[in-house]
């Protein structure tokens, strides 16, 4: 299992049965390879066609163990720092699990709430998660003791867990001691904490149901991590978790171009954290465009005018200053004969009176015209004719 690009693995040892430390631990499948020896530098997974899986102490990152509470499997979860080679492929998880209850279920079949079958079958259930939860806790103590206590099991948090999906599924993400992990659904996430610089909220809006988290490392180089689909309602009890873990998080409401944002850190770090390093992510900072504003900044540095330019651009600003004085001087005499002026009630008396006025100079013209047509003489009456 040796490559050239795989680090080197030391010479292994198994230890007789006469001393003790040999733990056969049956039954339990690594993605169908069974598990039968724990050494002294290691484990060595044996598979049922004879192909040696070896996985030293030194090598493990976090070793986690997921109960069976609320779980069909229980699990055994190695997360390794330097990668090794299994079934010609590259592989830095490796897990181990048993099933603990039946994952499907025949919906043909007739079932009754009181059927003994029933009944029987979910004692005998319950019995076997009750065993296999103390076989696995047996071997944790053994193996925490054999290695004085240099690899410890980690147990997550069901508590402080939420939804969320790393990958194209949704999957229930649970906090350990020292990392972000989900080891029930494949292929696993694990997430180190110390190695997290910043976590980013984004889509953080009332009228969305939910959020994505954006996770950036430390390592500038190593790509940031993103969650989806995360329920709005778990943003509160993830910034209390974040805040307990002295993890700096911001929020907003756009998606960033995190792509393009990590390759401006890499180029220049020095330049990013002189500009404000990750104040553009604060709406309320008055770093705000962080990225953006150094781009502005630099194109406003390699713009220079020329003299000729210069002039021509206070000529301009001279004939809109007195334009500008002009109107100002307009302005100022129509509001200087306006306070001048009658005010509203004397207007409206005016208005009244010349009303009036009109409406008597109507009724004079339309009595001198009835006048002049009673004053007028009858028409003559022609002269009868004498025959």
């Amino acid at each position: 299992y040796i490559k050239f690009y795989i680090f080197k693995q030391y010479s292994t040892i198994l230890i007789g049965k006469s001393t003790g430390f040999l733990l056969f631990f049956s039954c339990v499948y690594v993605r169908h390879i069974l598990i039968n020896v724990c050494m002294f530098v290691g484990f060595r997974f044996t598979s049922v066609r004879g192909d040696k899986v070896d996985i030293l102490y030194n090598n493990i990152k976090h070793a986690v163990f997921q109960p069976c509470d609320g779980e069909m499997i229980i699990v055994l979860h190695f997360h390794l720092k330097n990668a090794i080679m299994f079934g010609k492929k590259r592989h830095t998880d490796v897990q181990f699990y048993t099933e603990v209850g039946e994952i499907t279920t025949d919906l043909g079949k007739h079932q009754h709430m009181h059927d003994r079958d029933d009944l029987y079958a979910e004692q005998m259930e319950r019995e076997m998660r009750h065993k296999l939860k103390s076989a696995f806790k047996n071997f944790i103590e053994k193996v925490e003791t054999l290695t004085k206590e240099e690899l410890e099991f980690e147990v997550p948090f069901r508590d402080l867990g939420f939804q969320g999906a790393p990958y194209r599924s949704t999957c229930l993400l649970q906090p350990t001691s020292s990392s972000l992990c989900n080891v029930t659904e494949w292929p696993p996430f694990v997430v180190t904490l110390d190695e997290v610089e910043l976590v980013h909220f984004e889509r953080v809006q009332f009228h969305l149901k939910n959020f994505d988290i954006v996770i950036v490392y430390k390592d500038y180089s190593k790509k940031v991590t993103m969650i989806n689909a995360v329920p709005v309602n778990s943003l509160d009890p993830i910034k209390e978790w974040l805040n307990s873990c002295d993890i700096k998080y911001t929020e907003g409401v756009q998606s960033l171009n995190w792509t393009k944002i990590m390759k401006t850190i890499v180029d220049d770090p020095e330049g990013f954290f002189e500009q404000g390093g990750w104040s553009f992510l604060d709406p309320e900072s008055e770093g705000e465009g962080g990225v953006d504003d150094s781009e502005s900044e630099m194109e406003d540095e390699t713009f220079n005018p020329s003299a000729d330019e210069e002039e021509e651009e206070e000529e301009d600003s001279d004939e809109d200053y007195s334009s500008e004085t002009e109107d100002s001087d307009y302005s100022a005499s129509l509001g200087s004969e306006e306070e001048s002026g009658k005010d509203w009630d004397e207007l409206e008396e005016e208005a009244r009176k010349a009303d009036k006025e009109s409406n008597y100079e109507d009724e004079d013209t339309s009595t001198r015209k009835r006048k002049g047509r009673s004053s007028a003489p009858p028409p003559s009456s022609k002269k009868k004719r004498r025959h």
